[in-house]
C-alpha cells in the first residue's frame, strides 16, 4: 500500500509542480512590510542600500505595499496578510511597490513588469497550497471510485497496483488549477483500468461467493442434499460452470446458456441416482 500523501506529491510532479507538505520552509522567512517598502525605495534609487529613508518617503512606500497586497488579495492570488510576506515573494512585492510609487519620485516604470511580478507571486501562493490541494484531490478520486463500488480499501493508502492510475486521476482533477488540461476520455480510461484491476484482485473472494450462491440456491430448491463443505466430486464441474456463469458479467465475459443448462441436467441426474442403502460410518480422529 502506498500512502495517499505520496500519491498526491506524485500527482503534482505529473503536472510539473514541485511541492512539499511543510508549511514554513517553502515560504522562507518573514519579511516585514517596512523592509519591503525600504527595498522598493532602493530599487527606485531614492536611497542607497546603506541609507535610511525619510519618514515621509517610507510612509508613502509602506502605503503602497499595503495597496499592492490588497490588489493581490482582490485577485485571489494570495491568502496571507501583510504580516505573512516571506522571502519567497518579498522581491516581487518590492518591485510592485516601486512601480506604484515611481511617478511620485519622477521615475518611470515598465507597465509590462506588473503582471509578470503578480503572476510570480500567484505561482508561489499556489505552490504553497499545492500539497494540500493534491491530498484533497486524491481523496476525491477515492470517493468517486468508492461511490461506484469499484474499490474496497480505505482512503489512507492505495494498492501499489493502482498508484499510476490514482496519480493521473488526481492530476486530472487539479489540472485546471495549474493551467493544464486533460482529455475527458483519459479519465474514463483510467477509472476502467482501476475497475478491472480491482476486480482481478478480488477475484478469489468473488469466486468463493459465487460458489456459495450456487450451493445456497441448490439447497433452497431441495436439489443439494449436502453441505458446502462436502460437495460431491461428481457435481463439482456443475458447480464450476454455474459459478462461472454468475461471475461472467463482473469480468465482462459471455457464457453459453447451454452450458448452464447442461450443468443443471448433470446435477438432476446425480440427485436422481438411487442410494446404495449402506449406512455411513463416521470416523473420529
Amino acid at each position: 500500500m502506498v500512502p495517499s500523501a505520496t500519491i498526491a506529491t506524485m500527482a503534482l510532479v505529473e503536472l510539473g509542480v514541485i511541492a512539499t507538505d511543510d508549511v514554513t520552509p517553502p515560504q522562507g522567512t518573514i519579511v516585514a512590510p517596512a523592509a519591503v517598502a525600504t527595498t522598493a525605495l532602493i530599487k527606485l534609487g531614492v536611497i542607497a542600500s546603506d541609507e535610511t529613508p525619510l519618514a515621509s518617503d517610507q510612509a508613502l512606500a509602506l502605503a503602497a505595499v499595503n495597496a499592492v497586497h490588497a490588489s493581490l488579495v482582490a485577485q485571489s492570488s494570495v491568502d496571507w496578510t501583510t504580516a505573512g510576506i516571506t522571502t519567497a515573494v518579498s522581491e516581487e512585492y518590492a518591485g510592485l511597490t516601486a512601480a506604484h510609487i515611481a511617478s511620485s519620485f519622477g521615475k518611470a516604470s515598465d507597465p509590462a513588469l506588473v503582471p509578470l511580478l503578480e503572476k510570480r507571486i500567484a505561482t508561489v501562493s499556489m505552490v504553497s497550497r499545492a500539497q494540500a490541494l493534491a491530498v484533497d484531490k486524491v481523496a476525491s478520486v477515492h470517493a468517486a471510485l468508492d461511490a461506484q463500488g469499484v474499490i474496497w480499501w480505505d482512503g489512507t493508502a492505495v494498492p501499489r497496483a493502482f498508484v499510476e492510475e490514482f496519480t493521473k486521476l488526481a492530476a486530472a482533477q487539479m489540472a485546471s488549477s495549474f493551467g493544464k488540461s486533460v482529455a475527458p476520455e483519459a479519465v474514463a480510461l483510467l477509472e476502467a483500468r482501476v475497475r478491472k484491476g480491482a476486480m482481478v484482485l478480488s477475484a478469489d473472494d468473488n469466486a468463493t461467493q459465487a460458489v456459495m450462491d450456487v450451493h445456497n440456491d441448490l439447497a433452497m430448491r431441495g436439489i443439494a442434499r449436502w453441505s458446502s463443505q462436502d460437495i460431491p466430486d461428481a457435481v463439482g464441474n456443475s458447480y464450476v460452470v454455474l459459478a462461472a456463469d454468475a461471475l461472467a458479467p463482473l469480468f465482462e465475459r459471455k457464457t453459453d446458456p447451454k452450458d448452464a443448462a447442461m450443468a443443471m441436467v448433470a446435477l438432476f441426474r446425480y440427485v436422481a441416482l438411487p442410494t446404495s442403502g449402506e449406512r455411513v460410518v463416521v470416523e473420529y480422529f
